[in-house]
Formats: structure tokens, C-alpha cells, sequence
């Protein structure tokens, strides 16, 4: 895998990332004009919740779906960089981007930063 062939899979990551969040958002405040539910959930979120909803076509569920995926793109990013480097034998780099990834994850589970 060679240089080009990852920022070109780096960058599609980000940019179907985007349109997909863009779309489930765009979908989302349709349904809340077509149909003016404006429930939202409040507390603490599950998995389930984020994955099904209850019920899962309320544009709040709709547009938190948008918002998460638009948040976990960059995440996910780094993920890749992580892989791509580690394809390429790049182990210095592969160290680096993992430290990063790691750093990430600890500050979204925590809710520091």
C-alpha cells in the first residue's frame, strides 16, 4: 500500500463520514418539519438507544445518529492511520497515531476535553 493509495482511503473515510452524517441530519430535521415530534431523550444514553432508538425513525434519534457519526469520523481516521502505517511497516508512525487514537478514546470515555 503505498502513499497516494492511503490518503486516498483516509480521505474517503472523511468524506463519506460527512455525507453520511450530512444526509441523516438532513433526513432528520425533514422529519421533525413533517411531522413536529421534537421528543428528545434525556439521562444517560444506551447502546441500544444509539444503535435502534425507541422508536428509531424520531428525528431526534435520526439526528443524533448524524451527530454521532459526524464526531466519530475523525476517530475513526486515526483508526485507519493507525492501520495504514502498520501495513506499511511503519511502526514509528503506527506507535505515534496509536498513542493519538488511545489519547482520543480516553477523552471521549471520560468526557475530558
Amino acid at each position: 500500500m503505498n502513499v497516494k493509495n492511503v490518503e486516498r482511503f483516509i480521505s474517503n473515510i472523511l468524506r463519506y463520514g460527512v455525507e453520511l452524517s450530512g444526509f441523516l441530519m438532513i433526513i432528520g430535521i425533514s422529519l421533525f418539519l413533517w411531522t413536529g415530534n421534537n421528543s428528545c431523550p434525556f439521562g444517560l444514553l444506551s447502546w441500544d438507544w444509539i444503535i435502534w432508538g425507541a422508536p428509531f425513525f424520531e428525528p431526534s434519534h435520526i439526528l443524533f445518529l448524524g451527530f454521532f457519526i459526524l464526531i466519530s469520523t475523525p476517530l475513526l481516521r486515526v483508526a485507519a492511520s493507525v492501520i495504514a502505517y502498520s501495513v506499511n511497516h511503519d511502526w514509528i508512525y503506527a506507535a505515534i497515531t496509536g498513542c493519538v487514537l488511545l489519547i482520543l478514546i480516553i477523552g471521549i470515555t471520560l468526557g475530558v476535553g
